[in-house]
């Protein structure tokens, strides 16, 4: 009789176990981080940049053409107020023909986004590490045939001078000392939680700033050929104005 209840408790407590852990609720780990979507745009005078069209006419009043705008983006990194600063490991070449360059995504902490930071070059230690894969790959043409490094920014095009001659011009710029380096507030603080994953910062590139603000270029008047180390003065006005040509929203 005692060996039949000591079974019968025994099966009674297993019973019991087993009810528990079916009533136990099932926990689904919570998502804590989104994307941050960054999608460029290039413009002139609020127009979508087109390829290879006479559309465009600089303040000194030279009209002018794009046919090729190629350069590095690196370094970003995003404020929050909960988070602070996050950095991230991306090298992405931007390249005007090819639309597929212009969007890229970040995994980030939930939070606030009220401000970036960024290149347009390459930092120290990639731009001298020339043996690269991906973005970084030396058959983009964006490395210096005859000089160790990367060329950051490329930037070439036609213009009209003032004989009614079409005249090319090609400006590449590259170097440590050129590495052109952004903060920019976020026009429309950008939010990522569990009920929102997702959100987009457009980046604007103002092509007609280049050649504007705030060093006024003329194309009749300036080397229409420069590799940076051969015009230093005016690839530093070149700099100077592309620092002045993003926006963030």
């Amino acid at each position: 009789m005692k060996t039949k209840l000591s079974l019968f408790s025994i099966f009674l407590s297993l019973f019991l176990v087993q009810a528990c852990k079916e009533k136990e609720p099932v926990l689904t780990p919570q998502p804590l981080a989104g994307n941050i979507s960054v999608n460029l745009k290039h413009q002139v005078n609020g127009s979508p940049a087109e390829l290879d069209q006479y559309l465009y006419m600089t303040q000194a009043g030279d009209s002018f053409q794009v046919t090729l705008l190629q350069y590095y983006l690196s370094n970003f990194e995003f404020h929050s107020p909960e988070n602070g600063w996050e950095k991230m490991d991306h090298y992405q070449l931007v390249r005007l023909k090819d639309a597929n360059t212009f969007n890229f995504d970040f995994e980030m902490p939930f939070g606030n986004y009220d401000s970036l930071r960024f290149y347009v070059g390459l930092d120290s230690a990639a731009n001298h590490d020339i043996d690269r894969v991906g973005d970084l790959d030396a058959g983009y043409g964006m490395i210096w045939t005859w000089n160790s490094g990367y060329i950051f920014y490329m930037f070439e095009g036609k213009f009209v001078n003032d004989n009614d001659v079409v005249l090319p011009f090609a400006y590449h710029i590259g170097g440590d000392s050129y590495l052109l380096e952004y903060a920019l507030p976020i026009a429309s603080t950008k939010s990522i939680s569990a009920n929102s994953t997702n959100a987009t910062i457009d980046l604007k590139l103002e092509l007609d700033q280049i050649f504007d603000s705030p060093n006024k270029i003329e194309l009749n008047k300036v080397p229409l050929v420069s590799h940076t180390f051969d015009e230093p003065a005016l690839s530093r006005q070149l700099m100077d104005n592309l620092l002045d040509a993003f926006i963030a929203e």
